[in-house]
């Protein structure tokens, strides 16, 4: 293992993580509650619809270029082909901007035209200024995943954790002076991602312009300042089954539920749709899988690069999929003891009707999407994302059961045809790739601890409000019941994955 991926790094990049995500999470909980708490329930559901276009334009101006950075950049820097390196970020950065600043002009000038297809044909303005807080964060997200390709999460942390606190400060302001609109509120997001995105420039900037400096002479491969024009090839063929597989499932999802719940939901249902998403939307930003994703796919894809071995690729995979299922675990049991009070004192009263049962809903879909997201790192680490396609197009046929099953079930047919559609992509994808020899193996013995742990510390909970217990007692019992079982079953393998991550199972390279 190269000494740019190897314990020491992982070590020290783990921990700017975990600094740079814990700011991130306090501020950015803290200024979504104060949004919920300060818009009327209006702007609070147009709010819901635009947060919507950013993975939008997103996966439209991707042209495959964050898989190709995804797959490459660990590999060059890894190598130390330092001009390889240079080339490949500075063309794909090129392009992405060009790329979103054409998309976002035309949206611009469509403006009045593209808000009547989400509802919101009165807040023309609001949209065209929304448009630039989606083009500084899609920007901001790919920047983020050149730096975190190359473990250098201090630098991206630093910035996301500046967007997440003066997000937070600057809500509070609106909330000082009672200035606290949509408009004002679309212009706090813009300002702080652009301060972001000077950072993480800057910081890519210095990063790719080091040579061996932070590794040893010894490590530096075959350094071919041509090999940009030698792989144009193999990466336009990985770039275009790579843009493909994203736009077959991009109308799968929050992205799309909300866009369609724009045109088809009055605003109190939108609203609290829009409540039950944001809550979603920070539960898998912070689960193990998605937060790590940044992390363990450049250690994993720089490992199969050195080693060649699938199966320790997929294990740490499984490892970090686990870890997922214990946390969510607890959250439903959170839901199912005291999810009413929670839910109302979160949203200030406003959002309670239905949202326990979508909330819920939506987090059994994550317990499959993070599967869906450890078999596409994999799929993509092996360079056969064409696989992808079709079970993509699957996924993203969903939004027509919604549609159909919104007159039955209302908004919660959108995330239960989205679990139906998962079930069956990712059997199928598990199926595919065992059939070209990368055999996947699943823990299902770990995954019924987790549903044991959740089923018990329930019944312990809802024992304690029978008992006459208030909801925060009872929520306490439960969340106790559930630790004891973490630390009896699952303890020791979690502390097994942390030890594999930062690579001291391995010999140090």
């Amino acid at each position: 293992m190269s000494t740019r991926f190897g314990a020491g790094r992982v070590k020290r990049s783990l921990l700017h993580f975990f600094a740079g995500k814990v700011a991130s999470a306090v501020g950015g909980l803290t200024a979504v509650l104060m949004v919920v708490h300060g818009l009327t329930v209006r702007e609070f559901a147009a709010y819901s619809v635009l947060v919507g276009l950013v993975e939008m334009f997103t996966a439209v101006s991707g042209l495959g270029l964050q898989h190709v950075v995804l797959r490459y950049v660990p590999e060059l820097y890894a190598r130390y082909q330092q001009h390889a390196l240079r080339q490949l970020v500075g063309l794909a950065c090129a392009l992405r901007s060009v790329l979103l600043f054409v998309l976002l002009s035309l949206a611009w000038w469509l403006a009045p035209v593209l808000a009547g297809w989400i509802g919101l044909g009165d807040l023309v303005d609001a949209f065209r200024v929304f448009l630039l807080v989606v083009g500084f964060r899609s920007l901001n997200q790919f920047l983020s995943m050149i730096l975190e390709s190359m473990l250098h999460q201090g630098i991206s942390q630093l910035a996301f954790s500046l967007v997440a606190l003066g997000r937070c400060w600057g809500m509070m302001w609106l909330t000082g002076f009672s200035s606290m609109n949509l408009l004002n509120v679309i212009w706090v997001e813009c300002v702080c991602e652009i301060v972001a995105t000077i950072i993480m420039l800057v910081g890519i900037v210095r990063s790719v312009r080091h040579g061996v400096a932070d590794g040893h002479e010894g490590d530096q491969a075959d350094d071919d300042p041509h090999w940009l024009r030698h792989q144009r090839p193999v990466l336009v063929k990985f770039a275009g089954w790579a843009y493909l597989q994203h736009l077959a499932t991009l109308p799968f999802g929050g992205t799309t539920n909300r866009l369609v719940g724009g045109a088809m939901f009055g605003s109190m249902t939108m609203a609290s749709f829009g409540f039950a998403l944001s809550i979603y939307d920070y539960a898998k930003r912070y689960l193990p899988t998605q937060l790590l994703i940044g992390l363990i796919r450049p250690v994993v894809v720089a490992r199969y690069a050195t080693t060649g071995s699938f199966t320790r690729a997929a294990e740490l995979c499984e490892q970090a999929m686990q870890f997922n299922l214990v946390l969510l675990a607890a959250m439903l049991a959170a839901l199912a003891v005291s999810g009413d009070e929670l839910l109302g004192m979160i949203s200030n009263g406003k959002y309670m009707e239905s949202s326990v049962i979508m909330l819920a809903t939506l987090l059994v879909v994550l317990v499959l999407e993070t599967q869906r997201v450890v078999l596409d790192v994999l799929t993509q680490m092996v360079n056969h994302y064409e696989i992808l396609v079709s079970t993509n197009l699957f996924l993203s046929s969903s939004v027509v059961g919604g549609i159909v099953g919104y007159a039955w079930l209302g908004a919660l047919a959108f995330p239960l045809a989205n679990l139906a559609a998962l079930v069956i992509a990712i059997w199928r994808t598990d199926r595919t790739l065992a059939g070209m020899g990368f055999v996947y193996k699943h823990d299902w013995t770990g995954a019924g601890w987790s549903l044991m742990s959740l089923l018990i510390s329930t019944a312990a909970g809802r024992l304690a409000r029978y008992a006459g217990l208030d909801w925060v007692s009872a929520l306490i019992v439960a969340m106790l019941v559930f630790a004891l079982f973490f630390v009896k079953l699952q303890l020791k393998p979690t502390l097994g994955f942390a030890r594999d991550m930062i690579g001291s199972k391995q010999s140090k390279g």
